[in-house]
């Protein structure tokens, strides 16, 4: 539970964009938790463009969190555009100013280069605390080093190797810089809540073996890997199934002649933690776009092993044969080796699930992840 304090210190949340992609389901959910407990918290966005379903504004909103949209905080980073940032940083230095904010939390490059230099301009002088959310080391381009080293503050990533290597490479206060494991709905993701079995409607019983894979694309080599891993596999373990929930057709699926033994789903939402029940394991070959690997701590959450690959901070997440398997993502052979293995023991599979859900329940609770990042604005509004 997060710990009652005074309304101070004041924190502004800053994040680019329109879009509701990730990280932004995370940040609001952080802003909620943390604003649900005391504490003053704002977060501000861009103004989606006119008839744009989905956006962060609206989801934010239903999420009880009315975001701030009085600057333009594009999602490109481009310091050399003045007419675009000055503005804003003019605009959000007065707004500093008046609404006495004491922190100012960044979690994109942009966000950085603009927040920091309202900042530094504020009369109070608030404290820049910046969100790596990639999941692996902050890139030392010159960028970075620009932005990061002369307007940090305080600094939270995802894994303590991460923060290691960052507050090295950027030479950060070891003080002020911690690690706190992204967060998961675990309520909405409870191995033990009731569910809709949809397996029947996708024409499997509780026989069958389901892999499941949630697709960003179905262009790129990961579900590519992905598909091929799955029909080498299935040669050797007839109840094999797939299902593939995201992007992706049947057309690769005819092409390896595993047709008969792919579901794709395409997008789910309200029924997504349904679709996640059905499966028996997950392959996660890659990160993505979002480093902090939010559809493998879902699945974790819901007790069902990942087999992942080696980048990022996936071999920290899984943990090769405690949670899952951790394979080499670039081989579909070595993927249809771990495919088979926990496709044919079930006993495998139920242990290393077993494994998952304590370690989501540890780890990616809300409540976890609100108390170490209020503990650090507390300090960091302390001096300490």
């Amino acid at each position: 539970m997060v710990e009652m304090m005074s309304p101070r210190p004041r924190v502004l949340h800053l994040l680019s964009g329109w879009k509701w992609v990730e990280p932004a389901p995370s940040i609001v959910d952080l802003c909620r938790r943390l604003s649900r407990h005391g504490h003053v918290v704002d977060l501000a966005c861009a103004r989606a463009p006119e008839g744009q379903p989905n956006s962060l504004e609206q989801n934010a909103r239903e999420r009880h969190v009315d975001p701030i949209l009085d600057f333009r905080l594009e999602k490109s980073f481009n310091p050399f555009i003045p007419l675009i940032n000055l503005p804003d940083i003019h605009r959000l230095t007065e707004f500093l100013d008046r609404e006495e904010v004491q922190i100012v939390h960044v979690h994109t490059a942009h966000d950085h280069y603009i927040g920091s230099r309202a900042a530094r301009r504020a009369n109070n002088q608030p404290s820049v605390v910046r969100t790596n959310h990639l999941g692996s080391p902050l890139p030392l381009t010159l960028r970075n080093r620009r932005v990061v080293r002369s307007h940090t503050d305080g600094w939270v990533a995802l894994s303590s190797s991460c923060r290691d290597e960052d507050a090295r490479n950027f030479e950060l206060n070891p003080a002020r810089a911690i690690a706190v494991e992204a967060a998961v709905d675990l309520e909405r993701f409870n191995p033990a809540a009731s569910r809709t079995d949809v397996r029947p409607a996708l024409g499997w019983s509780s026989e069958h073996v389901v892999a499941g894979y949630v697709s960003p694309s179905e262009s790129g080599p990961n579900f590519e890997r992905v598909m091929q891993s799955f029909a080498k596999a299935m040669q050797s373990e007839p109840l094999l199934r797939l299902l593939v929930i995201g992007r992706g057709t049947q057309r690769a699926a005819r092409e390896l002649g595993i047709a008969d033994r792919a579901v794709f789903a395409g997008y789910r939402v309200v029924d997504y933690a349904d679709y996640l029940a059905a499966m028996d394991f997950e392959i996660f070959p890659a990160p993505g776009s979002d480093g902090s690997c939010p559809v493998a701590r879902e699945a974790m959450a819901m007790g069902k092993p990942v087999i992942a690959g080696r980048s990022g901070l996936l071999p920290e997440l899984v943990e090769n044969g405690r949670c899952g398997l951790v394979v080499d993502e670039s081989a579909a052979e070595k993927l249809a080796e771990a495919v088979a293995r926990l496709a044919r023991n079930r006993s495998l599979r139920e242990k290393l699930g077993r494994a998952a859900a304590a370690k989501a329940k540890e780890k990616f609770d809300i409540e976890r992840q609100a108390e170490a990042i209020a503990d650090l604005y507390r300090r960091m509004a302390g001096g300490g």
